[in-house]
């Protein structure tokens, strides 16, 4: 029996050999003809630059708000004895945006890793876009209006209207987005937006700080 089993294992050997010298083979030609692997690719700080300014002036958050402006234009010194005056009682109502103008960013504020894992943006403090601050014409209302004053001693109330009374009503928008957090929560906002952004950029860890907010 110990004989039979030798001859089989004896004339097995040239097939164990063959299969041996062939599997080498696969393995030098599939070396040869393979790709190289590919390795992750590292995102530069340009390239981080400039996915960022690409949504400059992203507004994150807008503010909706009522105002009431109560202006009064009398005549100077003694003819104010005389109750000569105009007055506006006005309701106001209006939309202000606010979030981050990137025009200054610079590559500065960006910081990559070496092994381009871990990416860091520092933007500066959220702002309101005072040229975007809209009166909401529709649902803004005269409430009252009296004018006892002559056209040559006080201004046209059209003309005191559009250049006194309505500035004043968008300045009291702003004030009162400011009031009820518009910036901070900008500031939120634009933290978890941009990293977002970065991690769709492949950046495994990621850090957002806002100036005079901390990090996110």
């Amino acid at each position: 029996m110990c004989k039979a089993l030798l001859r089989i294992v004896w004339n097995a050997l040239p097939l164990v050999a063959i299969a041996l010298v062939a599997w080498w083979a696969y393995g030098v030609v599939h070396a040869r003809i393979a790709p190289p692997p590919v390795l992750p690719s590292l995102v530069a700080r340009p390239v981080v630059l400039e996915a960022v300014k690409r949504v400059n002036k992203q507004v994150f958050i807008e503010h909706y708000h009522a105002v009431d402006i109560d202006y009064t234009e009398a005549p100077e010194n003694w003819l104010r004895v005389l109750g000569l005056k105009q007055e506006f009682v006005v309701l106001l109502r209006g939309r202000v945006p606010a979030g981050f103008d990137l025009q200054e960013l610079d590559e500065g504020d960006v910081w990559v890793s070496s092994d381009g894992r871990r990416a860091q943006l520092t933007l500066s403090a959220p702002v309101i876009f005072l040229d975007n601050v809209s009166v909401d014409w529709e649902n803004s209302r005269i409430l009252a209006w009296r004018d006892t004053c002559p056209w040559f001693l006080c201004r046209d109330p059209l003309v005191t209207y559009q250049s006194t009374v309505l500035p004043a009503g968008r300045d009291l928008l702003v004030q009162a987005a400011r009031q009820h957090g518009i910036l901070d929560q900008a500031a939120r906002g634009g933290q978890e937006f941009y990293a977002q952004l970065l991690r769709s950029l492949g950046f495994a860890e990621v850090r957002v700080v806002v100036t005079g907010y901390g990090a996110g």
